[in-house]
């Protein structure tokens, strides 16, 4: 490979209502907006081309969200699709949920039960295999996108090689 990856910029979400999808991300992952676009002023040919959605389409409103020291979280809301279209399911080709890694999953999910959240069965904790260590559960934002939150300190993986995946820095780790 000639040139260097340096990670995950950002992961796109479309959203039927950006005004919902924002107080959500603030409210469960204490997001900060960074920027906001509005409307974009293009053509069918740019949709369809540079987008590769629909000519008809038109992206309304489009933001930036920095969830914790990760990935970022780019919201959009188009117009000219059904906004009321359900995302494809995890078990199916193209269905994606988002983890968020957060200090303590537990204390993580009965924050968000308190929110009025509805969570899966869990939080589950894996006890062996590559996973062991890994605590986790799944939810849905209000317009059905799969999500997940996530602690663990390490994983049973580790023990056989160097390899790590990324992960938050324990709090002790952390420069103050």
């Amino acid at each position: 490979m000639a040139e260097h990856i340096y990670g995950m910029h950002h992961i796109g979400i479309t959203v039927p209502d950006i005004e919902e999808g924002i107080a959500f991300f603030k409210a469960v992952f204490g997001a900060d907006e960074v920027f906001r676009t509005g409307p974009f002023d293009v053509d069918d040919a740019f949709m369809q081309r540079k987008l590769g959605t629909p000519a008809h389409t038109r992206i309304r409103d489009l933001v930036f969200l920095r969830c914790g020291n990760s990935t970022n979280v780019e919201l959009f809301e188009y117009a000219g699709e059904d906004p009321m279209s359900r995302p494809r399911r995890n078990s199916e080709v193209g269905g994606t949920h988002l983890c968020f890694e957060v200090e303590d999953v537990f204390a993580s999910a009965a924050r968000l039960r308190a929110q009025g959240i509805e969570l899966l069965e869990g939080p589950n904790t894996v006890t062996d295999g590559p996973l062991a260590g890994f605590s986790w559960v799944y939810f849905n934002a209000p317009w059905g996108q799969s999500l997940e939150i996530a602690s663990f300190t390490s994983l049973g993986y580790e023990a056989g090689t160097d390899k790590r995946i990324w992960r938050a820095k324990p709090a002790a780790a952390r420069i103050r």
